[in-house]
């Protein structure tokens, strides 16, 4: 089940973050190839299984109370290990390895989020149901708010990718909103999903403005006058 394969997923990663941590200091070839079998079981694990085979939108399954369910021990801890894990082989291990961590990471707690609104408006059990117009504007707005972390995580820890990947957050919700939102939701939830939408979009350029790219001071500016003849 969902609960059971998210928790051997985490106890993958776990594993996997430990080994990394050995191998920086012993440089041991058991740990290096030990982790990256962990590492690969654990992301086909992830892939096929929790969002594939045992995704409770597709298998119909009850995930439990609204807070604590399987959707906690499949999605969210996982990726907070994932991201964990991101951090640990940021500059041991290849690109490669980095980009699928944190791609990973953000993924899943991109679904947990999503499932946990449908668990509000569903209930125990996510698959079919009529999706209501406050369940579609709730998803558009719990994505900005993911996508707003991301960037305060960014610049906070001073992280490219976590900035890259909260554009990559909004850029998912702005095709929500204007290529869902636009047609499928009516009333006082669409111009709120417009609304809030350029809200955070406003508040977003203001934080790079303001901090990523501040303005210099007038006294640093120097005139450079012309170079003296040889």
């Amino acid at each position: 089940g969902l609960g059971e394969l998210g928790l051997q997923v985490s106890t993958g990663l776990a594993m996997m973050i430990g080994l990394e941590r050995l191998h920086e200091r012993s440089h041991s070839v058991i740990h290096d190839w030990t982790s990256r079998i962990f590492g690969l079981m654990a992301f086909v694990s992830i892939v096929f299984g929790l969002l594939i085979r045992e995704n409770p939108m597709m298998t119909g399954e009850p995930v439990g109370g609204i807070v604590l369910n399987y959707l906690l021990l499949g999605y969210a801890i996982p990726a907070a290990l994932a991201g964990i894990l991101a951090r640990v082989i940021k500059t041991t291990r290849p690109q490669a390895f980095y980009i699928t961590a944190a791609v990973t990471s953000i993924v899943l707690m991109l679904v947990y989020l999503t499932f946990e609104v449908r668990t509000i408006y569903h209930g125990s059990v996510l698959k079919g149901g009529f999706m209501s117009d406050a369940e579609d504007y709730t998803y558009s707005a719990v994505w900005l708010a993911f996508g707003v972390a991301l960037l305060a995580a960014g610049i906070l820890l001073k992280s490219q990718p976590a900035r890259l990947a909260s554009a990559a957050v909004v850029i998912l919700t702005i095709a929500k909103v204007f290529l869902h939102d636009l047609a499928g939701v009516q009333g006082i939830f669409r111009a709120l999903s417009f609304i809030g939408l350029g809200l955070v979009l406003m508040g977003i350029g203001w934080l790079y403005q303001r901090l990523l790219f501040p303005p210099r001071p007038p006294g640093n500016a120097q005139t450079a006058g012309p170079s003296p003849a040889a």
